[in-house]
């Protein structure tokens, strides 16, 4: 099982960078919001629906937190929600390079191959595509890494 701190916002996809920023960045690292090592600690962002210029759909902003401390940090952030989820497989797709995906035609192209592998895995996808930022200390100031991820049954 894993804890996380999340709002559920309804976004355009130019309003997506600067949440995440605030929240991710201001907000909780900036206040001291202890991370979880590895790949299980990094921040995600689940999809619920199209988040494009036209269309606002629901965005899911997620901060993992160590399970022995949620209950504590939660109620440092009352304007946050602290979700828990059982354990369970992700497909993903990383990027070639560090930074950002180059292109909107390649990140549609990566979550289309997610799905595909998923059926020809005859896996069910379920909760939204996530979008997680891997800390990389080799990127020289590009960002975090991203992969795209599904859940799978």
């Amino acid at each position: 099982m894993t804890c996380r701190l999340s709002p559920v916002c309804w976004l355009h996809q130019d309003e997506l960078e600067q949440m995440i920023r605030e929240l991710f960045i201001h907000q909780l690292r900036g206040r001291g919001v202890p991370r979880i090592e590895g790949i299980a600690g990094a921040p995600f962002s689940i999809y619920h629906g199209e988040v494009s210029g036209d269309s606002d759909d629901p965005v899911e902003c997620c901060w993992p937190v160590p399970d022995d401390q949620a209950d504590e940090i939660a109620a440092r952030f009352p304007d946050l929600t602290l979700r828990t989820e059982p354990a369970h497989q992700e497909a993903f797709v990383r990027q070639e390079g560090p930074g950002r995906w180059r292109s909107g035609t390649q990140v549609e192209i990566a979550i289309e191959t997610l799905f595909a592998w998923a059926s020809e895995q005859q896996r069910q996808p379920f909760g939204g595509v996530r979008s997680v930022l891997i800390p990389n200390p080799a990127d020289q100031g590009a960002g975090p890494d991203c992969e795209f991820a599904v859940s799978l049954r």
